[in-house]
C-alpha cells in the first residue's frame, strides 16, 4: 500500500523515510485482522454520519482509532484519527511514525512536534479544516475522556461547525463481528492461564503479591498484548473493599477476590474468581449464592431483542433485599472488547442496568461483574464475559462460576 507521510506544523522533516527501510517496519507489526474487516467498520461509520449529516469524524478515543485503523502505541499522547466520506487521516507524533507504518492501514500519515501539545492540536485542526470544505460537520466523540476539551474551539476557529458524535464508534463497537468474538475466545484462554496460575501460587503459600504476580506472568508470557488493567488481588478486609488490590501480605479470612482478563491483539476476556481457604463462613457462602444468582439470573435472560433493563429487573428480584452490610452495584454487566489502558471497560457506556431500555444484539459481548462485598469484611467475585447468539448467551470464558477451594 503506498503510503503519504507528511510533516504538519513546525516540525523537522523524518530523514529516516527510506523506501527499503519503510518497508522493513511496515512488516514489523501488521494489523491483526484482514482489510475487508476495517472496510466494513469504515462503511458503517460513514453510513452514520450520513445520517447525522456530518461530513467527518475526528477520534480520538486510542482504542476506537485502533478499531478503524490498526494503529496503536505505547504511547498516550492524543493522536487522532480523521474519517470523512472518502478518506482517513493518522495524526502521530513525530516519533510515533515507525508504530503508524507497522501497525496502521492508513494512507495518510501526518506527523506533529507533540513537543508543545497546543500548537500540535492547532496544525491538526487546521490540516482538518484544509481537507474539509467551510462549515462542514465535524463529529467529536465528548464523551471521551481522551478528547482533548479544546479541540472544539479550534475547530470552530477553523471555520467548521462542530457536533457531539455521540460515541458513535463505540456504538458501532458495541456488535461484535466474528472475527472478534473470536478474539476474546482466544483471549478468555490466556485469561484461565491466570486462574490457573493464581491458584497453583495459591496453593503453595504465597502473598497476595505473589499471586498478582503469578496472574501476570501468566497473562504475558502466553499472550501477544498487555491487559489495560489489573490484576486485582484482594484477600480478608481488603476484598469488602471495591478496588482494593494487593500489599504483599499473606491471605486473609477465608476467601481472596481475585479479578483480571487475558488479552488476545488487545481484545480482553475479564474474569472475577475467588479463592476460598480454610473453613469458609456462612457469609462468604451467602456472597457466592448471591452472585451465582446474579450471574445465572443475566445468563438465562439475556437474548437478542430482549430489553436490557428487563434483564437487569430479573437479577434485582432474583437476588432479593441485601443485608445493612452488603454492597453490589447493581450493575449487572458492560460491554468488553478491543480496549486499551486505563480499562477494558473502554467504549459506549451501554451498561446492563434498569436506566437501559435498549434491546440486545446478536454479537454484542459482555463482562458480567457479579461482585458481593460485605462492607470492609470480605468480598466474593464470580463472573465471565458472554456473548449474545441467536435465542439466548453464550460464555466465553472458563471455569465454573464458584468459590475455588484451596
Amino acid at each position: 500500500m503506498p503510503r503519504n507521510i507528511a510533516p504538519l506544523g513546525n516540525v523537522r522533516v523524518a530523514r529516516c523515510l527510506d523506501p527499503e527501510i519503510m518497508a522493513v517496519v511496515e512488516r514489523a507489526d501488521p494489523p491483526p485482522f484482514a482489510e475487508t474487516e476495517y472496510d466494513g467498520r469504515l462503511a458503517r461509520v460513514r453510513g452514520l454520519l450520513a445520517e447525522r449529516g456530518a461530513d467527518a469524524i475526528l477520534v480520538f478515543r486510542p482504542s476506537s482509532v485502533d478499531y478503524l485503523s490498526g494503529y496503536h502505541s505505547a504511547e498516550t499522547a492524543p493522536q487522532p484519527l480523521l474519517v470523512t466520506g472518502d478518506a482517513r487521516y493518522l495524526y502521530v507524533l513525530d516519533l510515533e511514525i515507525g508504530r503508524a507504518l507497522a501497525s496502521s492501514t492508513v494512507e495518510d500519515i501526518l506527523y506533529c512536534d507533540y513537543s508543545t501539545m497546543h500548537r500540535a492540536l492547532e496544525s491538526v485542526t487546521g490540516h482538518v479544516a484544509s481537507v474539509l470544505s467551510a462549515g462542514a460537520v465535524v463529529a467529536l466523540e465528548n464523551s471521551s475522556t481522551g478528547t482533548p476539551p479544546m479541540v472544539t474551539a479550534m475547530l470552530q476557529d477553523a471555520g467548521l461547525s462542530v457536533v457531539d458524535g455521540e460515541a458513535l464508534v463505540e456504538r458501532c463497537r458495541l456488535v461484535l463481528s466474528e472475527a472478534e468474538i473470536g478474539y476474546v475466545e482466544k483471549a478468555a484462554t490466556v485469561t484461565q492461564l491466570g486462574v490457573d496460575a493464581a491458584v497453583a501460587a495459591a496453593r503453595d503459600g504465597g502473598t497476595d503479591a505473589q499471586i498478582g504476580a503469578a496472574i501476570t506472568y501468566a497473562l504475558i508470557a502466553g499472550a501477544n498484548s498487555k491487559s489495560a488493567w489489573g490484576p486485582v488481588v484482594a484477600t480478608g478486609e481488603r476484598g469488602g473493599i471495591a478496588h482494593s488490590t494487593w500489599r504483599n501480605g499473606p491471605l486473609l479470612a477465608d476467601v481472596t477476590f481475585i479479578e483480571f482478563a487475558g488479552t488476545h491483539y488487545r481484545y480482553h476476556a475479564p474474569v472475577m474468581r475467588t479463592l476460598g481457604h480454610g473453613e469458609l463462613s456462612p457469609k462468604a457462602r451467602r456472597l457466592e449464592s448471591l452472585a451465582q444468582t446474579a450471574l445465572a439470573t443475566v445468563l438465562e435472560n439475556a437474548a437478542p431483542g430482549v430489553t436490557v433493563s428487563d434483564v437487569a429487573e430479573a437479577a434485582i428480584r432474583e437476588i432479593g433485599p441485601l443485608r445493612d452490610d452488603e454492597v453490589f452495584h447493581h450493575m449487572f454487566g458492560y460491554p468488553i472488547g478491543l480496549a486499551h489502558p486505563p480499562h477494558w471497560m473502554d467504549g459506549a457506556p451501554f451498561y446492563i442496568s434498569t436506566s437501559n431500555h435498549e434491546p440486545f444484539e446478536t454479537g454484542m459481548t459482555f463482562h458480567m461483574p457479579g461482585s458481593m462485598r460485605s462492607f470492609g469484611r470480605r468480598g466474593v467475585g464470580l463472573s465471565q464475559t458472554f456473548t449474545l447468539v441467536e435465542g439466548g448467551t453464550r460464555v466465553l470464558t472458563h471455569g465454573a462460576a464458584e468459590i475455588i477451594p484451596l
